[in-house]
C-alpha cells in the first residue's frame, strides 16, 4: 500500500469513527439508556447476518469467519473456548475509544453491539432459547462473554 493509500484510508476510518460517534450521541440523546442498548444489540444481530455460516461446523471455523468481519471494521478479534456451562468468549484488541466520542458512548454501544452479533451467530449455530449470550467482565482491551445457560 502506497503513503498516499494508506493516508486516505487512514482518513476514511477516521471519517467513519467521527460518523460513528456522532451517530451514537444522537441515539444516546434521543433514546433512553435501555433503547440505545436495544438498538445496538439489534445493530449487532444485522451485523451478525453479514458472515456466512453455511458449513461452519466447528468453533474455530466460527472464529474464522467473526474475525474476518471484525478485521474488515478494525473492531479487534475473538477466541472462543468450550466450557463445562457453555462456550467463552474473548473479544480482543476493539479500539478503547472513538475520535470525536467526548460523552463516551462507545463502551456502552461496543458490548451490545458484540452480545448481539455473538448470540445470533450462536442462534443460527442451532443454540436453543434458554440459552442466553452476556457480558461477564470488560478490561483493558479485552471484553469477555459467555453463551450458554
Amino acid at each position: 500500500m502506497s503513503a498516499r493509500e494508506r493516508a486516505a484510508s487512514s482518513a476514511f476510518g477516521h471519517g467513519l469513527a467521527i460518523l460513528t460517534a456522532m451517530t451514537a450521541a444522537e441515539i444516546f440523546t434521543q433514546a433512553s439508556a435501555e433503547q440505545a442498548h436495544g438498538f445496538y444489540l439489534a445493530t449487532g444481530r444485522r451485523l451478525a447476518t453479514i458472515v456466512d455460516l453455511t458449513d461452519v461446523q466447528e468453533l474455530d471455523d466460527l472464529a474464522a469467519r467473526a474475525n474476518a468481519l471484525w478485521s474488515g471494521c478494525g473492531l479487534g478479534h475473538v477466541e472462543f473456548e468450550a466450557v463445562d456451562t457453555g462456550i467463552r468468549i474473548l473479544h480482543r484488541g476493539a479500539p478503547a475509544a472513538l475520535d470525536g466520542d467526548r460523552a463516551g458512548h462507545w463502551a456502552q454501544l461496543l458490548p451490545a453491539l458484540l452480545v448481539g452479533a455473538y448470540d445470533t451467530w450462536f442462534r443460527q449455530l442451532g443454540s436453543g432459547p434458554a440459552l442466553t449470550t452476556r457480558i461477564l467482565r470488560e478490561g483493558g482491551d479485552t471484553i469477555e462473554l459467555h453463551h450458554g445457560g
